[in-house]
């Protein structure tokens, strides 16, 4: 299609479709490709296919809330760790078993794995049960790595619970000679820095802010490309970008969600193309630790 050569030759047939089934596309998730990303995504794969021995590495990947750690753990395991049954056995194998947090409890941690696995759990299900049936569906499925999400909640309790997760923890990596990668807010590096050998076993990466820079009007030009406008908006230049990072403060999340709602209002306006006008209507998209207010 020589039409909308802005965009990536793969949407430019989106862009020619019913404004309303652009609009549906714009709220659909899709991976942008950046070079941290992708760095921490190979040093993922790396890790994931560590030789087995007693002490395996762990990784932990920090960064603020909605700023990408979550879309990072999702493509690795796109890309790295899908899980498939086999043709003859008919054995479930997951290379990668991804686990949600909420506290320094024993209990949830096993539950939550034992979740992936569809296993019944009764409420009064001892934890040395839970932790048997855990680690045996964790080698039956042939697991290679355990993300551990949320993992700055592990101080939401007292010194004690959060040390008994940890050793917990520590017992299934040498168990299973698998590594361990946590993942949380910043404040997640508190919790390896008490414990001298925990943190001897950690190798951290932390998500930076996006400056306003040549890397962030490199990534505006790539969502530029993905969002079905009709008109070029060239989100990276001077004006726009500097206005784009000034709302969003660098955040990756809210960055994303910005342009999604100026594609939207442009399509709605017959705009066709994100202008400063659009942008600067949505000012309200900055981050925020409590809920966003939108004026009516």
């Amino acid at each position: 299609m020589d039409q909308f050569k802005h965009l990536h030759p793969k949407f430019r047939e989106v862009a020619a479709l019913p404004d309303e089934q652009r609009k549906q596309f714009i709220k659909q998730k899709r991976w942008i490709n950046y070079p941290v990303a992708t760095r921490a995504i190979n040093i993922l794969a790396e890790t994931l296919n560590y030789p087995k021995q007693a002490r395996m590495p762990w990784l932990l990947l920090t960064g603020d809330s909605n700023n990408g750690k979550t879309s990072i753990i999702e493509r690795f395991c796109k890309l790295h760790g899908e899980e498939y049954v086999t043709e003859e056995e008919e054995i479930l194998i997951k290379p990668v078993v991804v686990i949600e947090q909420s506290g320094p409890s024993i209990r949830d941690l096993y539950y939550t794995i034992l979740k992936n696995f569809w296993a019944p759990i009764g409420p009064n299900t001892v934890i040395s049960t839970m932790r048997n049936e855990a680690l045996s569906h964790l080698l039956q499925s042939k697991t290679q790595m355990l993300i551990i999400d949320e993992f700055h909640t592990l101080n939401n309790g007292t010194a004690r619970a959060k040390n008994d997760a940890l050793a917990e923890i520590k017992r299934i990596s040498n168990t299973l000679r698998i590594p361990i990668v946590a993942t949380g807010i910043p404040a997640a590096a508190n919790i390896i820095r008490e414990d001298s050998q925990i943190q001897s076993r950690f190798t951290s990466m932390q998500l930076p802010k996006w400056r306003l820079n040549k890397d962030f009007r490199s990534l505006l030009n790539a969502f530029e490309k993905v969002l079905p406008l009709r008109e070029p908006s060239e989100l990276a230049s001077k004006k726009l970008a500097t206005e784009i990072h000034a709302i969003s403060q660098g955040n990756l999340g809210n960055i994303h969600e910005l342009l999604k709602v100026c594609a939207n209002s442009a399509i709605t306006k017959g705009t066709e193309k994100i202008d400063v006008d659009i942008v600067e209507s949505f000012s309200c998209y900055t981050p925020t630790d409590g809920p966003r207010y939108i004026e009516l």
